[in-house]
């Protein structure tokens, strides 16, 4: 028997927009399908607590970046070592993660074909990843896992584009595109004497090396293999579970760097300058002035300015191949 849990955010904006029609899905013999509906993202974690109590081997997500990040978030104290395998659903505003790991599309048509790809064993998809675990060391806050970071200039774009994203409807990579464009269009646009220009001071340390200290224009981090239309701006990765990008302010040549630093293809000039930094890593120590943006929801540092982020633990992933 498999034992599967949905958790359909209500809120999320397809699933606000075209409604629940998900109770006319047959349950194939072989599965018991629970469903608890939170009723905001304050109940989350409540719903994947009674799930890990009740024994379910799978969860199926309904909602966007932000509904997998605050159920990634309380898996671990609700299911230990026992974590489930995810599955998603794309009823959020925004399902970059989808991009890379896959999902089963949206509707009951999806959820059925989704069933039916358990019940066989056949036409599946299985992904692994480990989420980037943000954790404050000198807080009591409990860590939270999501799957894009973004810091400096990522903060700023994201603040203004946030009521744009939303109200033109962007989804899955276009809302991350929106971020990121607004936060390059008001660099160019301000001039050398701008905020934006200017960057946000942090120290970043890679794994055990000594912290960099000094003006960023924008600090990214992603356990993603894969984002949206081929944009991947890290490099140096090798096989590490967080990729992380670090770009110095002011930022010198941008318009120029821009194409090459999107396709994760830095030129010559950029490697050598030292100013455009990407690899790989197991940890990441961060001092910081301003907040941390986690799929979609800007977090602040603790005491003195400090975060870590950490490769979360190894989740599995089950998607249909022919969504």
């Amino acid at each position: 028997m498999i034992r599967i849990g949905i958790i359909r955010n209500p809120n999320s904006q397809r699933n606000k927009r075209l409604g629940d029609r998900l109770s006319s899905v047959v349950v194939p013999a072989g599965i018991e399908l629970l469903r608890l509906d939170p009723r905001s993202a304050d109940d989350v974690a409540e719903v994947v607590k009674a799930y890990g109590e009740r024994g379910v081997t799978h969860l199926i997500v309904d909602g966007g970046d932000g509904t997998l990040r605050d159920v990634m978030s309380a898996l671990p104290p609700a299911f230990g070592d026992r974590l489930p395998t995810l599955m998603l659903m794309s009823g959020g505003n925004a399902n970059l993660t989808i991009q890379d790991v896959g999902g089963a599309g949206y509707g009951p048509d999806a959820l059925q074909r989704l069933l039916g790809t358990l019940v066989t064993g056949q036409g599946a998809r299985r992904v692994q990843r480990r989420p980037v675990e943000l954790r404050w060391p000198d807080t009591a806050r409990p860590p939270v896992l999501g799957f894009f970071v973004g810091a400096a200039a990522f903060h700023k774009g994201w603040k203004l584009a946030v009521g744009a994203v939303h109200d033109r409807g962007l989804l899955h990579g276009p809302a991350v595109m929106a971020t990121m464009a607004s936060a390059v269009w008001q660099t160019l646009a301000g001039g050398p004497t701008s905020e934006w220009q200017a960057g946000t001071t942090m120290g970043i340390g890679v794994d055990d090396e000594p912290e960099r200290e000094g003006k960023r224009f924008v600090f990214l981090c992603t356990s993603l293999h894969r984002l949206f239309n081929g944009i991947y701006p890290f490099f140096d990765h090798g096989e590490s579970a967080l990729r992380w990008l670090d770009v110095d302010a002011p930022p010198q040549r941008l318009t120029r760097s821009l194409p090459a630093l999107l396709k994760g293809r830095p030129s010559a000039w950029m490697r050598e300058s030292g100013l455009y930094r990407s690899g790989g890593a197991q940890k990441l120590s961060l001092r910081i002035e301003g907040p941390l943006v986690v799929d979609g929801e800007a977090h602040t540092p603790g005491v003195y300015g400090r975060v870590e982020l950490h490769a979360g633990p190894l989740l599995d992933f089950h998607s249909p191949l022919n969504h």
